[in-house]
């Protein structure tokens, strides 16, 4: 299910993060939350779009909360309650899923696992390579030096977020 996203709403989202982060880059989710209703609050042009992401989280929330689990007792995954999520915007309650929902429902299950496996292996990849070259470059003592001088990393534009970084 994919959500999208008003560049306004990304953009008060950067900035209430830019405004919270410490001197240590850290960014504590209690005030980042604080940041952006207080940001929100006044914009009352924004209801709108608030609301829709509200409601959006909302939708996850369900959908996480109602994802079939393995129950103790039965050992199966069935509960009457529960909801599988059959792709392309469409969701079914368990106790009324086919045959048909069953087969789609497994066959995204294992697409999905194939794709976080796949990011999680290349995000211990990128874990490993760093902490070794923290290790080999101990005057690195943050992650952009060791990216700029070890790994030539050169900025690109985050045109795929709908905001230019550049201004902010």
């Amino acid at each position: 299910m994919k959500f999208t996203s008003d560049p306004v709403l990304r953009k008060i989202a950067l900035e209430a993060a830019q405004q919270v982060t410490t001197d240590t880059g850290r960014i504590y989710q209690d005030e980042l939350l604080e940041a952006l209703c207080e940001r929100l609050a006044p914009r009352k042009e924004l209801l709108g779009l608030v609301i829709k992401k509200a409601g959006q989280a909302m939708m996850r929330d369900l959908g996480e909360r109602h994802s079939p689990r393995r129950h103790r007792t039965t050992d199966g995954l069935y509960h009457p309650k529960s909801i599988m999520k059959l792709g392309n915007g469409i969701w079914v309650w368990m106790k009324d899923s086919t045959a048909t929902d069953m087969t789609e429902w497994g066959r995204i299950s294992s697409r999905n696992f194939v794709r976080t496996a796949t990011a999680e292996a290349h995000k211990q990849d990128y874990v490993g390579s760093r902490s070794d070259a923290y290790r080999e470059n101990p005057h690195c003592e943050r992650l952009s030096m060791l990216e700029e001088s070890v790994f030539g990393y050169q900025q690109e534009s985050f045109d795929d977020l709908g905001y230019d970084f550049s201004t902010a």
